[in-house]
């Protein structure tokens, strides 16, 4: 009786470890605009994450950043987003990433691999507090801004 309850707990531990390990950052979901007039769809898996202009359900062969995301804390797992600002349709941020492959149209989307600094070097996320903008934590999948509205397909 001994040996069954120890399997069945082991083998529950790995199912919560893998359930809690699936949540994070492999996701797909939809940000947009408080209008709902823009759209950028976010498909991870695993490592490699897209951001991808438009509603969409499957990679596109256009209009995608292609970023890895393998030096990214789960726990500090974000994504800013700013609409309509002087020079961009949108402009997006997943700090810690790197750019694979980028095939936006740059004249109008812009991605950034990292916050802005501060005046003392440190990384915020300040920018993206402001009218028209707004944060996603990954982990929770919480909004920072009521200007963004978030769909998890």
């Amino acid at each position: 009786m001994k040996v069954k309850n120890n399997i069945l707990l082991i083998g529950l531990t790995i199912f919560l470890i893998n359930s809690c390990n699936t949540l994070n950052n492999n996701t797909d979901f939809r940000i947009y605009s408080a209008d709902k007039k823009q759209c950028v769809t976010i498909i991870t898996k695993g490592e490699i994450r897209y951001i991808i202009n438009g509603k969409h359900s499957s990679i596109p062969k256009t209009d995608f950043v292609k970023i890895n995301i393998s030096q990214i804390d789960s726990n500090k797992d974000e994504i800013g987003i700013c609409w309509k600002n002087k020079n961009y349709e949108w402009e997006i941020v997943n700090h810690s990433s790197k750019v694979i492959e980028n095939k936006l149209d740059t004249l109008k989307f812009k991605f950034n691999t990292s916050w802005e600094n501060n005046e003392g070097g440190i990384p915020n996320s300040k920018k993206y507090h402001k009218a028209n903008c707004g944060a996603i934590g990954l982990m929770y999948m919480n909004t920072f801004s009521e200007t963004i509205i978030l769909e998890i397909l």
